[in-house]
């Protein structure tokens, strides 16, 4: 059955079979990024040196927004960081952070999540961490990015707004990498 001829009341079903990743991908690549963010919010990285703090995760990409195609899909997740004082400071320690968030998801994936592998392509975005989370069978796959950033609205203000919506990951007020 192609698009063209399906009833109206069978398009959810058809974009759901043909369109959207497996739901066993989806639920697998969504655990994996929620043990990420409980792996980043334990000290990790920095010796003698007290860890930076989570101010705020925002999710955002193709998954994050629910529109994730089957193939591949992509993930953004914004992680709001006190240790910023501004986008001058953020820009100097970029790669300092940068660094230690790998060396973090490194130690994380000692004890993979069954069903999927995880690379790190060249990295081509600069201020962004990125890997590849992709399925055994290799058909679906997500781009992560992790992107720390500069609270620029200052403290407080992401406590209380709705800036990236639901916090799926599970990601609270203490988390640290």
């Amino acid at each position: 059955m192609d698009l063209y001829s399906t009833p109206a009341a069978a398009l959810d079903r058809f974009v759901a079979r043909r369109l959207q990743p497996r739901k066993e991908f989806v639920e697998k690549a969504r655990r994996a990024l929620g043990a990420l963010a409980a792996a980043l919010r334990e000290r990790g990285g920095r010796l003698g040196a007290a860890a930076p703090r989570v101010l705020k995760t925002v999710k955002g990409g193709s998954s994050g927004r629910g529109t994730a195609l089957k193939g591949g899909c992509d993930s953004e997740l914004v992680i709001f960081l006190d240790c910023f004082k501004s986008y001058v400071d953020q820009r100097a320690r970029r790669a300092e952070i940068l660094s230690e968030m790998r060396a973090s998801l490194e130690s994380w994936w000692q004890n993979p999540v069954p069903g999927l592998r995880l690379t790190f392509p060249e990295q081509s975005v600069p201020g962004a961490l990125q890997f590849r989370l992709t399925s055994v069978d290799l058909e679906d796959w997500m781009d992560v990015s992790l992107v720390p950033a500069f609270n620029v609205l200052g403290e407080g203000f992401l406590d209380h707004s709705r800036v990236g919506g639901k916090r799926s990951l599970g990601t609270t007020q203490d988390f640290q990498f």
